[in-house]
């Protein structure tokens, strides 16, 4: 289809309509997803801004955040999406690649999502954690305390799952590893009695913040501050049939002041993003399920002051097959589908993009 002009805030862009299928059809690593972040900084410098965000992980590797305005003139309503903090979820920074280049290439979604907003993305926020299970992936799996411990088995084995990443503090060995999506520093460990020992996939760190992975976010989110007006973690499910829009808090069964907004909003996202079997996400309140503290979500909300904050957990299979790219669209789709079903339910919310017709209020 030839290219079509159109006005985006100061910048007149070349845009197209894209094709249904997959940009990115297979499991990006970080090395292939550090080159099309620079690429497409690098074709649209004008709206594209890539960060290497301090510190290094263990691993000397930069968490990446990739920021997408169309006018760098003002300043938007600023969307906030996190992905890959949990070392099992492959599909998240494919899903947000895959959002950035529908944002910024393809016709259909210019108007309201692009034109209307600035995006400001971390696709993966675990790159080691996420290297890791990858070059593990074709071994016999065990439990993960018995691959910690055992060196032979260790060789030739990888654990059944692994959330953390692949810090290695003095004392561990031989267990390593933190759960990064406990280590941020708001009621930090409120949730138990006693820290969770080394070796556990709930290792919170040592203290709050003390990955590397933490502190480049708390680094980011901290100075957009009050840029962002929505801000979203995509995480994954790993139970068939179990996928939720959650919101604050997770420490806490104490509702969030905004809990029926927030709740309004999941509900639409849902109705909106209807699983392919007809079953709708399940919404609430995080904590209904189980408390969890020191996590990225209530950082955002209850530090960060961002009152819209919401944890996605589509469905992600463990350890994927790695080929079937059936499997990896599916997860991608419906991330997409569900992030944007969530900024719909924010805007329908607050009466953006609205017009009233005879009383009745119409979205465009």
């Amino acid at each position: 289809m030839s290219g079509q002009e159109l006005e985006s805030g100061s910048k007149v862009r070349t845009i197209r309509s894209v094709e249904d299928g997959l940009k990115y059809d297979q499991y990006v690593d970080y090395n292939s997803l550090e080159n099309a972040l620079k690429m497409f900084a690098k074709n649209d410098p004008d709206v594209v801004t890539l960060h290497e965000l301090p510190p290094h992980t263990s691993e000397n590797r930069s968490i990446l955040a990739v920021e997408l305005r169309s006018d760098r003139q003002s300043r938007k309503a600023g969307i906030l999406i996190i992905g890959g903090l949990d070392a099992m979820a492959w599909g998240a920074p494919n899903a947000i690649l895959e959002l950035s280049h529908k944002l910024l290439y393809d016709a259909s979604y210019q108007t309201p999502f692009f034109n209307d907003y600035d995006w400001y993305l971390i696709p993966m926020a675990n790159p080691d954690g996420i290297a890791f299970t990858q070059s593990l992936r074709s071994r016999q799996p065990v439990e993960p305390m018995m691959w910690l411990k055992n060196d032979t088995v260790r060789s030739v084995t990888r654990p059944r799952e692994w959330h953390k990443n692949v810090d290695k503090e003095p004392g561990q060995a031989p267990c390593f590893g933190t759960h990064i999506n406990r280590n941020f520093a708001y009621h930090w460990q409120d949730d138990v009695r006693k820290t969770p020992q080394k070796c556990s996939q709930y290792f919170p760190g040592s203290k709050p913040f003390s990955t590397a992975e933490a502190k480049a976010i708390r680094y980011y989110v901290d100075k957009l501050g009050t840029y962002i007006d929505l801000a979203i973690h995509l995480h994954v499910s790993l139970v068939p049939r179990k996928e939720y829009i959650l919101y604050p808090w997770r420490y806490s069964l104490r509702q969030p002041s905004n809990y029926r907004t927030l709740q309004e909003i999941g509900e639409y996202a849902a109705r909106k993003s209807r699983l392919a079997d007809g079953r709708l996400y399940e919404v609430h309140q995080s904590s209904s399920d189980e408390r969890v503290a020191g996590t990225l979500s209530d950082y955002v909300s209850g530090v960060v002051g961002i009152d819209l904050v919401f944890l996605l957990r589509p469905y992600h299979q463990m350890f994927p097959n790695y080929t079937d790219t059936d499997v990896l669209s599916t997860y991608v789709k419906k991330s997409i589908s569900t992030v944007l079903s969530v900024v719909r339910g924010w805007r329908r919310n607050t009466k953006q993009n609205t017009l009233s017709f005879f009383g009745t209020d119409v979205e465009f």
